[in-house]
């Protein structure tokens, strides 16, 4: 009998708690459930406040600048002018481009660059070219006997020592000098090898790689030619170009 009465009370408990644990909801001084009010007071509410709405816009794709049809414009260092202005146009797969400069009568030069662009997007452009030029410099203080020049320039105004390589004519007016006075024969024939003036030129072909990265070019290639330099020649351009990328709309 005491068996069955504690039970009795053991299976009335664990009732009260299984059940006190069914609900989640808590009770008020009455016992009954204090629940929340699930219906909305709007068709675009709910009872905790205004449910989000999606900004339709915030899907659309980005600007982004055009890959193709722009102008660039700027400077660069490099061949042909060794500070150059550059103008060029991206047209679809094609690229069209000028550069050069003038700085003195013997110094300018000028390229012509017709290129085809094999990989790009609106911020890098890959491109070969095909260029032409033709340059001419006057470096100051050169190494004699390099370029491939044969005659330099003395800078005197002297018959007989206005020539690096001097002719038979020159040789005899050379010799009368030193008859006459051995020490101005030496003088002039020392001014005549220190004060050289060289004038370089050269017109050349080549192939050459662009890269634009942002504004940022780069051309790197090699050419051959004909003037006073040996072939192959190294063809360089490095510098900074303005674009009239417009943005997509």
């Amino acid at each position: 009998m005491k068996n069955l009465i504690f039970s009795i009370i053991v299976i009335s408990l664990l009732g009260t708690s299984l059940y006190s644990q069914t609900s989640p909801y808590p009770k008020d001084k009455n016992g009954n459930e204090i629940k929340p009010d699930w219906s909305p007071s709007k068709s675009t509410e709910s009872a905790f406040g205004d449910d989000e709405t999606l900004n339709q816009n915030s899907l659309d794709e980005k600007r982004l600048p055009k890959s193709t049809n722009f102008w660039v414009y700027g400077a660069s260092i490099g061949s042909p002018a060794s500070i150059n202005f550059n103008l060029g146009y991206y047209w679809k797969d094609i690229v069209l481009r000028g550069s050069g400069g003038v700085w003195g009568p013997q110094w300018k030069g000028g390229q012509i660059d017709l290129g085809y662009t094999f990989w790009k997007t609106p911020v890098i452009s890959h491109s070969i070219s095909v260029v032409g030029g033709y340059f001419e410099v006057n470096p100051f203080a050169p190494e004699v006997g390099r370029g491939g020049q044969s005659s330099y320039p003395t800078g005197l105004n002297i018959p007989g020592y206005n020539r690096r390589d001097p002719s038979q004519e020159d040789l005899l007016i050379r010799s009368y000098i030193n008859s006459i006075d051995s020490n101005v024969a030496t003088y002039l024939e020392y001014e005549s090898r220190e004060r050289q003036k060289v004038h370089l030129t050269q017109r050349y072909i080549g192939l050459t790689y662009d890269f634009l990265l942002g504004n940022f070019f780069l051309q790197l290639g090699g050419g051959v030619g004909q003037g006073d330099y040996r072939n192959p020649q190294l063809l360089l351009q490095m510098g900074y170009l303005f674009n009239t990328r417009e943005y997509h709309d």
